[in-house]
């Protein structure tokens, strides 16, 4: 009984109060070595998939379906953000997600930071690796594949947080040689939330951010 009690707590705890502390990027879009950025892996295939009617037709051919693994998938394409997936086989590796616009934004990265649509800035985000994938180079890939993307229809940049304790990614990302302009922290207490920026007082640490304490 206590032990349920204590887990019950952990979750509503987690519900009542939460906090997160990430970095912020902006990556300076530029044509890139594609051979710079393959993974490790034998075969595989990438796919962009912008809309729930290539999410059907995807799915329809035998790949698996990301939609069943990840659920706002289908409410994330209706808004206008766009998959970007690698399968190994028939089964989904890895994922990510570009939005560009502010309606799609809110899907691919909540936090409130600013991005430029009108001015040719993108937002990437929901970046996610199936375990049985990871560290086989597969978040870097995916990078420079929405990268790519978005450089192709004319947009010069791309803005996304990264958690501050989320050690792979900052250095998948440090690849690209970004931008890391401040930090962000978004605090919610029940219905209240509170989003802040402080911008590094030396300015835009270039690749992996500052250790901690700098």
């Amino acid at each position: 009984m206590l032990r349920h009690t204590v887990a019950f707590a952990g979750v509503f705890g987690k519900r009542v109060y939460r906090r997160r502390d990430v970095f912020l990027y902006h990556h300076h879009l530029r044509e890139r070595d594609a051979t710079a950025f393959q993974p490790r892996l034998a075969e595989f295939e990438h796919r962009v998939v912008e809309s729930n009617a290539q999410a059907d037709e995807l799915a329809a051919s035998g790949y698996e379906d990301f939609r069943q693994l990840f659920l706002f998938s289908t409410r994330n394409l209706s808004r206008g953000a766009v998959a970007f997936c690698v399968y190994a086989g028939w089964r989904l590796a890895h994922i990510g997600w570009v939005a560009m616009s502010g309606t799609s934004k809110q899907c691919v990265d909540p936090y409130p930071f600013d991005v430029e649509f009108e001015r040719g800035e993108a937002c990437t985000g929901g970046t996610y690796t199936v375990p049985e994938f990871r560290g086989k180079g597969l978040m870097a890939y995916g990078y420079y594949e929405r990268f790519e993307y978005l450089r192709r229809l004319g947009y010069t940049s791309s803005r996304n947080s990264v958690e501050l304790s989320n050690a792979s990614s900052q250095r998948a990302h440090a690849k690209f040689s970004p931008e890391i302009v401040g930090t962000g922290r978004f605090t919610r207490v029940l219905f209240w939330s509170r989003w802040t920026e402080h911008p590094f007082p030396d300015g835009p640490h270039i690749g992996m951010p500052p250790a901690p304490g700098k």
